[in-house]
């Protein structure tokens, strides 16, 4: 297989602050502690994540001019020299996620900021941008919420140029940012439930309804999305796409479980570190679902250590399932 570039987009990143408070509540005054401070957002977190697994990219999209050197220094030290960091510098003040964490009442408490306000003409300085990295052997990775003065549909319109210039493309977005994308072409789709409920206008209570859902999608999109990868917490992930059918899951004592956010970008990660790799869907969805875990041990969202992804690949189970008859 030739040497595939992964090339991460992360539209609205983040500095994500873990404080601990023991009794957390509204309204109080409690003495709590700083447990991490790093660089986030979607793609930020599966570039560290493929570089934790050997794997090299490329990080774009935009950044607060505040905020680039601490975003570089970060990629660069946690990524082992794997990541060449290209983010672009906007006006404004890159956001903050806070979570709270009380480990009396084992509750975690998430406040999410917007984010910068992008002016029409950086959405064309990325457009340029990604147009310069989209080839034929590149894997354009368009992970995360979308930045305020980023429309859904000037995001298409960044996805269709990338595609139209030979590039596979890989989407893992909110609601907001799916909302124009059914007519897009997209190599893989992560969706979790509620994403994937809305954009097959189907059920996905049950692992049964994902499937079908999934299917459907591929099918109507009449070979747009090649394939989608649906995740379904704690009961692990469907991949369905051209002429491939699986379910993967990882069993682990719900105990060791610290938190989930950020699992889907791990997934995301393994996956096509897994894909890369072997070219084999299987593998890379068993690398996917074992990476993913991984993350849910860890504290800090879109971090692993490589000892428990070893781990989790020797437990983790992938099986083909049969996609329902159209």
């Amino acid at each position: 297989m030739a040497e595939r570039r992964i090339v991460t987009v992360t539209l609205n990143p983040a500095v994500d602050r873990v404080l601990e408070a023991p009794n957390f509540a509204v309204g109080s005054h409690i003495r709590g502690r700083r447990v991490a401070l790093y660089p986030a957002g979607k793609g930020v977190n599966a570039s560290r994540v493929l570089a934790i697994l050997g794997v090299r990219s490329i990080a774009t999209g935009f950044i607060g001019r505040g905020e680039l050197a601490m975003f570089e220094e970060h990629l660069e030290e946690v990524g082992a020299g794997r990541v060449v960091c290209q983010l672009l510098v906007v006006r404004g003040r890159t956001r903050d996620n806070v979570t709270i964490v009380d480990p009396v009442n084992d509750t975690e408490t998430h406040i999410r900021e917007d984010g910068f306000e992008i002016q029409s003409e950086d959405v064309g300085r990325i457009a340029s941008k990604l147009a310069l990295l989209a080839r034929e052997e590149a894997i354009m990775v368009f992970a995360g919420s979308l930045p305020p003065g980023v429309s859904s549909s000037a995001f298409a319109h960044l996805i269709e140029r990338c595609a139209e210039r030979g590039a596979d493309v890989v989407v893992d977005t909110s609601l907001a940012g799916l909302d124009e994308l059914h007519d897009q072409g997209a190599w893989l789709m992560k969706l979790n439930r509620e994403e994937l409920a809305a954009m097959a206008d189907a059920p996905t209570q049950t692992e049964e309804e994902v499937i079908a859902a999934a299917s459907s999608l591929t099918r109507r999109s009449q070979g747009r999305v090649r394939h989608v990868v649906a995740t379904m917490g704690a009961d692990g992930a469907v991949l369905l796409g051209e002429s491939i059918a699986y379910r993967a899951r990882v069993g682990v004592h719900p105990g060791r479980i610290v938190s989930t956010v950020g699992c889907g970008d791990c997934l995301v990660a393994g996956l096509l570190a897994g894909w890369i790799r072997t070219g084999d869907w299987k593998a890379a969805l068993l690398e996917g679902v074992a990476v993913a875990t991984a993350g849910a041990v860890r504290r800090e969202a879109g971090f692993i250590d490589p000892e428990d992804a070893a781990e989790f690949r020797h437990v983790a189970v992938v099986e083909p399932i049969e996609p329902p008859a159209p």
